[in-house]
């Protein structure tokens, strides 16, 4: 893992379009890409939090929490500047349903991964195989707290090396491709990839929350009124959901084993805000049913 390393940061909108600027005056057309995000883990919702490109020359940071979203998509959506990603499913997910972004002329190396029949597909791992580069702390800024400002310099470090290997990355893997006659069938795969509509039916929320499915029909009504005024309540406390108002508590309350009343809430959360909540909940409950 390489912990030293030149970066440019840009955190103003002029700062991002003089970039965009340069890369087409120096007739810079690829770059690779990936992000870092907030995924309701330490605040409330998806919220992307960081940028990293490497241009093949120059490593930069974006910082999208201080530019605006019309800017932002200027880039993503740039159909002039090729951009080489790691599994861009879930990132294209984000910027689609929290920023109405769709990310243009993607080159996702996931597929090849796919096709060439890795045992360990995650990127790291993928990396380690092909360049014989090891990166650590993987788990540990899986959970970092990517909203907070300033970046811890390992934190840096471990967002740049997500991006500064995909260049020989792609190369490796294209040899392979090529050498087993896979080439035609990675490029559908990975048009297929970003030609996906990735805008989530609002419903989702419900039907992928494990316990939803075994609820009654009139409980299931009550459970999604429920749901809503928590989701309610951490947007406005700015917390991840879980911390609000537990799962497992609303699928008891829908179900009739658990009381309102019963529900242990968090320390952080004010008790007039805590009252306010539950005051809502309660009407909820008695019109659901």
């Amino acid at each position: 893992m390489t912990d030293n390393l030149d970066y440019t940061w840009i955190k103003k909108r002029r700062e991002l379009l003089a970039y965009l600027e340069t890369l087409d005056e120096q007739k810079v057309s690829v770059i690779a890409l990936d992000i870092e995000a907030e995924l309701n883990l330490h605040a409330y919702g998806e919220t992307l939090c960081l940028v990293q490109i490497f241009d093949g020359a120059k490593l930069v940071l974006i910082d999208p929490l201080e530019i605006d979203k019309h800017t932002l998509k200027l880039f993503f959506e740039s159909r002039n500047i090729l951009k080489i990603v790691y599994d861009a499913s879930s990132d294209s997910s984000l910027m689609k349903n929290s920023y109405n972004i769709e990310m243009k002329s993607l080159l996702d190396l996931r597929p090849a991964v796919e096709l060439l029949d890795y045992e360990k597909k995650d990127l790291h791992s993928v990396i380690a195989a092909e360049l014989g580069v090891n990166l650590n702390h993987k788990e540990k800024y899986q959970r970092y707290n990517w909203t907070r400002r300033p970046f811890d310099k390992e934190a840096i470090a471990y967002a740049l090396n997500d991006v500064i290997y995909l260049f020989k990355l792609k190369d490796a893997l294209f040899s392979k491709l090529f050498a087993r006659n896979l080439l035609d069938v990675f490029i559908l795969k990975n048009l297929q990839v970003q030609n996906k509509d990735y805008t989530r039916n609002p419903a989702d929320r419900y039907l992928r929350m494990k316990g939803y499915h075994a609820l009654t029909a009139g409980e299931k009504s009550v459970f999604r009124k429920l749901f809503d005024v928590r989701e309610k309540y951490a947007k406005m406390a700015n917390m991840p959901s879980y911390n609000v108002i537990r799962r497992e508590d609303l699928l008891e309350i829908a179900r009739g084993l658990k009381q309102i009343d019963e529900i242990r809430f968090s320390t952080r959360l004010n008790p007039d805000f805590i009252q306010r909540m539950v005051i809502e909940l309660k009407s909820v409950g008695k019109t659901g049913k």
